[in-house]
Formats: C-alpha cells, structure tokens, sequence
C-alpha cells in the first residue's frame, strides 16, 4: 500500500508562549511523550520559562520565544529563536501585558483609589496629576 505524499502530516510549528504551553504539552502527551514546563531563577524566583519535552539524555528545552517542531513522526525538535525572534517576542509580549494592564484598568470592579474619584487598576500608583 502507498501513501499518497499530499496525505501524509506534515510538520507543525509553534512558537512556544506561555498562552500555548498546555496545548503544546497536550499534544505530546497524546504522541505518548512526557513533558513539563521547565523552570528558571528569574529575579530570585522561580518560573516557568519553557517546556522540557523528551526524558533523560533525549529530553529537548525549548524558551519561550523558540519554535518547537512536532515532526511527522512524532519526533520533538527545538529551533532557539534568532535574536530578532527573541525581540519580537518580548516586544509583542510587553504589549500584551500593557493591554491586560489597561483592561484591568477600566474593569468596573477595580479599586477607587481614595480623593481621585475615579475607577483605576490597582497595580498603578495613584495618579496625582489630576
């Protein structure tokens, strides 16, 4: 029996963030693979700032940031991301920390801070300019 070639799976890339990990580690688990987040002393704390795919001297480490590639063979590999790849990640993952940022911000639950009058988020100093 031949496999016709435009039926056959091809490779599958993510650029792994912390918003695609779990869809990353399911679809190892279900290729049979164990993986884990891997964590790192960031700041005096420990987190999670990749995925650990694979067990002993197989295991891969991909960063955020990285391109995992899930083969047609259900076989992981790691592509790290070239310099211009980190940057843009980081960028575009400060702005989407600003937007959650702004969004808390204007949720109606958020904290009034006291003598402003005005509904703003609680991780910003009060703004006394007003």
């Amino acid at each position: 029996m031949t496999t016709l070639p435009h039926l056959v799976p091809t490779d599958i890339e993510w650029q792994l963030t912390p918003y695609n990990i779990n869809q990353i580690d399911d679809q190892t688990d279900r290729d049979g693979i164990y993986a884990k987040g891997y964590f790192e002393n960031v700041d005096g704390k420990t987190v999670v700032t990749g995925l650990r795919i694979g067990t002993g001297e197989n295991r891969i480490v991909a960063k955020f940031g990285d391109t995992v590639i899930r083969h047609r063979a259900g076989k992981y590999s790691v592509r790290p991301a070239t310099p211009e790849q980190a940057a843009t990640y980081h960028r575009l993952t400060a702005l989407l920390a600003e937007q959650r940022h702004q969004y808390r911000d204007l949720d109606t639950d958020s904290t009034v801070w006291p003598g402003l009058g005005k509904l703003t988020c609680p991780a910003c100093p009060p703004n006394t300019s007003t």
